[in-house]
């Protein structure tokens, strides 16, 4: 059997090894401003998470009772919201995420394309409400289901060009009254 052969190293001329290393020993930049404003340099990950309320090891904070375990009926050792919250010193940290992340979230600006609008338009024109007959329309070349069809009119109706649709169709209800007297 031939001897593998190996490719001869080649020495990199033109990297900087000790900036490479500093930039190896720098912290990754930290993502969430709660977390990132309450960080202290000077401690170890594990120390400032803990100062913060927050768990470094999920796994250890809120344990996974094994098989053994529930056949004994062993209880497992875990930590109370309140004990986690004596242990921190910057508890503020935890109550502004959990402030953060009960607001809800912010809708996306969907848009169609013409097509899609003229396809809704028209389902919506002909049938109504009625998706079953719009699964069996002759423009429904995709061959959507009744269910994926009222989905996509349900996404279609919460956009502005539904609106301006409904403007269209019906303009004597966004015009003036005043055509009347």
């Amino acid at each position: 059997m031939p001897k593998k052969q190996s490719k001869r190293k080649k020495y990199h001329y033109n990297v900087n090894r000790k900036k490479e290393w500093k930039k190896s020993k720098r912290l990754p930049a930290i993502g969430c401003s709660q977390i990132k404003k309450a960080w202290d340099n000077t401690k170890s990950v594990k120390q400032n998470l803990s100062d913060m309320g927050l768990a470094v090891d999920p796994n250890i904070s809120i344990p996974i009772p094994t098989a053994k375990q529930l056949l004994k009926h062993q209880k497992l050792e875990t930590m109370d919201l309140a004990e986690v919250r004596k242990l921190a010193s910057k508890d503020h940290v935890v109550e502004e995420l959990v402030k953060e992340a009960s607001l809800p979230e912010k809708k996306a600006h969907t848009r169609f394309s013409r097509p899609e609008v003229s396809y809704c338009t028209y389902m919506i024109d002909k049938y109504g409400e009625d998706y079953k007959a719009m699964a069996r329309d002759r423009k429904n070349y995709y061959q959507e289901t009744p269910k994926q069809i009222k989905q996509k009119i349900k996404t279609f109706k919460s956009t502005e060009q539904y609106t301006k649709y409904v403007e269209e169709k019906n303009p004597e209800s966004t015009g003036s009254q005043s055509m009347d007297t």
